[in-house]
């Protein structure tokens, strides 16, 4: 079990910028976004010359837990999302969070499920009876996530979940604690059918893993590449083994598609793409985001995947080279200090970071760390995190909105982004 909570700072202090609808008086969702309302990433991070917060009142305290997998299934994923939690409470806690007449900070309790989904949720009570966390975050798996989604609605404590799972949010009235951090299958499934018809590809075939985060793609595509009329040609399922791809690789080649869509977490991802060009196929390949890690580049299978194409948000570019507001400071402020600290980037690591602000700004906005307050204020507005923008409401609890995702390529072996 890991712990964090950095020393306190000499002299914190953020602003945040609210804008105003000037016809109604109100706020506008897009307003919100572009303007400044909740862009906490960036303003929990800003420093300013105002006299220290804490002289005006006491530091307080919020315990967040998290379940990750940090070794079985998904351990790829899930030891860069523990990384991203150790960036983002350093970032937060070197100012603290605007609470009340004082400032608080995180404190984050990290435990290894294993990729075992009744470890899962074992481990999510634990963190709500022993721990007394104030929320949930994990798993990075669907199949994890979904025993601790369970425990947080009994409870009543907010779960944020790692992944893109389609059910996991919904059916609503079931998942009134839950909420998904991951990109909706239905938005990226939507932007590969809009790539495959520029790219003039008219069969496609999916090839998708054997879990939750394969049947969210399944259910995805076939309406996205009706509605941009491709074809369909074949769906095939990984083996849950994660090994020996031959046989699913031929199945693949038979069908005679122009491209081939693989939606898999990494490392799996890459495996499958590998086998693919080694059964002879010689088209286009395009990837889901879980493929955004650093191993599907840098692996055994990196060489294979030189050419294919991913969406994915447009932090997989790494660092904005141009960061004029709040959310692009802390963005790169994030990514620089992630680099220094493990050496590269992932694009899959900022989930975990925007938990934590997403958490950190219900509490400021609540002014408290009672779960069910940090649960209404969530949806409290939107907010800019680093993987994108979020905006939950009482009758959405889903992932980034759809404009922070965009097409990469890979040349020579590198993210580039296409637009």
């Amino acid at each position: 079990m890991r712990q964090w909570l950095t020393p306190l700072p000499m002299h914190p202090c953020t602003t945040e910028r609210h804008v105003m609808n000037s016809a109604t008086g109100g706020l506008t969702r897009r307003n919100a976004l572009t303007g400044g309302l909740g862009l906490i990433a960036g303003a929990l991070l800003a420093a300013c010359s105002e006299p220290d917060a804490t002289e005006a009142g006491a530091t307080s305290e919020i315990v967040l837990g998290a379940s990750l997998e940090l070794t079985g299934v998904g351990s790829t994923l899930g030891k860069l999302q523990e990384q991203a939690l150790k960036v983002g409470a350093e970032e937060i806690n070197s100012i603290g969070v605007p609470f009340g007449e004082g400032r608080l900070y995180i404190r984050v309790v990290v435990k290894d499920n294993g990729g075992n989904p009744a470890t899962a949720a074992q481990q999510a009570k634990d963190l709500i009876e022993q721990d007394k966390v104030s929320a949930l975050i994990g798993g990075v798996t669907v199949e994890t996530a979904r025993t601790m989604i369970a425990v947080a609605e009994e409870r009543k404590v907010p779960l944020l979940c790692l992944n893109s799972g389609d059910d996991m949010v919904v059916p609503l009235p079931q998942r009134k604690f839950v909420y998904q951090l991951g990109p909706n299958a239905s938005d990226v499934a939507a932007l590969m059918g809009r790539e495959l018809r520029k790219l003039g590809l008219q069969k496609v075939a999916v090839l998708a893993s054997a879990d939750g985060h394969g049947d969210a793609g399944v259910r995805a595509l076939p309406r996205a590449l009706l509605t941009v009329g491709r074809e369909l040609v074949t769906t095939v399922r990984l083996p849950k083994t994660g090994r020996a791809f031959g046989d699913v690789a031929r199945s693949i080649v038979e069908a005679e598609p122009d491209a081939v869509i693989v939606w898999a977490q990494a490392p799996l991802s890459a495996a499958a793409v590998a086998a693919v060009r080694a059964a002879g196929f010689t088209g286009r390949f395009i990837l889901d985001p879980g493929a955004g890690a650093d191993e599907t580049l840098s692996g055994p299978n990196g060489k294979a995947m030189e050419g294919a194409y991913i969406v994915h948000p447009v932090v997989l570019a790494g660092a904005p080279t141009m960061a004029t507001t709040p959310s692009g400071r802390a963005a790169r402020a994030f990514v620089y200090r992630y680099i220094q600290q493990y050496g590269s980037f992932s694009g899959f690591a900022p989930y975990a970071a925007d938990a934590l602000t997403l958490l950190a700004t219900a509490a400021r906005r609540a002014v408290s760390t009672d779960p069910q307050r940090l649960r209404g204020r969530l949806e409290g507005g939107p907010i800019e995190g680093i993987a994108g923008a979020y905006a939950f409401q009482p009758i959405s609890h889903g992932g980034l909105e759809p404009d922070a995702l965009i097409p990469f390529i890979v040349r020579q072996g590198a993210w580039v982004r296409l637009s």
